[in-house]
């Protein structure tokens, strides 16, 4: 139904209206409240497996004029965009940052950020390429860009390759926003799990502010994958 060779502002606005028939509205009022930076009119309510198998379709057709004719009125719009750039084959790491640099600027909440970095599998053929490119988000002023850097370090890059790397930037980031201080804490976090050894010496020496230490904290504590120990330990360490 949506795998088309070219796409027109029809098609699109066929699209969008094929999401409002298939509106759940109590889905939409529970999805809305978890994402509270957004206005709940900008939500129609569609499920995710649903726009992912929209998506999905989409991306057998021309992807990449969907793209380029894709609107950022709704959440599912912006989802929909982001799994189907996280499909496309690219043809060389060019290719890849072009793509993503698109996309970026329709960051406007975590969940988008987040759906954006789960799907973005192409990360994996320019691992050490995009791990030295992420350094153009973290220094930005951008709150999504800051995040979706972390979000992609948290998804592809916590192995012994590059944990001391991912760790030193964490030290570099210092900021009191709200959805950068979650993603860095998260991702030292889910660290601490993975690599355990290298994490535990970074609690006990780092450049992370306050709110950010003691948040990285408290998700260890919260994480069945950290030992009941560690956690004991963790909790002496917490900055009051």
């Amino acid at each position: 139904m949506f795998t088309l060779d070219n796409w027109s502002a029809d098609d699109y606005n066929n699209l969008t209206e094929y999401l409002k028939s298939h509106a759940d509205l109590k889905y939409k009022a529970f999805h809305s409240s978890l994402i509270p930076d957004d206005e709940s009119d900008s939500f129609i309510g569609i499920r995710m497996p649903d726009m992912r198998k929209i998506a999905k379709e989409i991306s057998k057709g021309n992807a990449r004029e969907f793209l380029n004719i894709s609107k950022t009125e709704y959440y599912e719009q912006r989802i929909i965009s982001a799994i189907v750039t996280g499909l496309i084959k690219t043809e060389n790491f060019e290719d890849f940052i072009s793509l993503v640099n698109n996309f970026i600027p329709k960051i406007n909440n975590w969940a988008v950020c987040d759906g954006l970095c789960a799907g973005l599998k192409e990360v994996k053929k320019y691992k050490i390429k995009f791990f030295d490119y992420l350094t153009n988000y973290l220094e930005s002023k951008n709150e999504w860009y800051i995040r979706f850097a972390f979000v992609i370090m948290l998804d592809y890059y916590l192995d012994s390759e590059f944990i001391d790397a991912v760790l030193a930037r964490c030290d570099l980031v210092n900021s009191d926003k709200y959805y950068i201080l979650m993603a860095q804490a998260w991702l030292i976090a889910t660290a601490y799990a993975k690599q355990r050894e290298t994490t535990h010496s970074y609690f006990l020496n780092n450049n992370l502010n306050d709110a950010t230490f003691n948040k990285a904290i408290q998700k260890c504590i919260e994480s069945r994958r950290v030992s009941d120990e560690d956690k004991k330990f963790l909790r002496t360490l917490k900055r009051y």
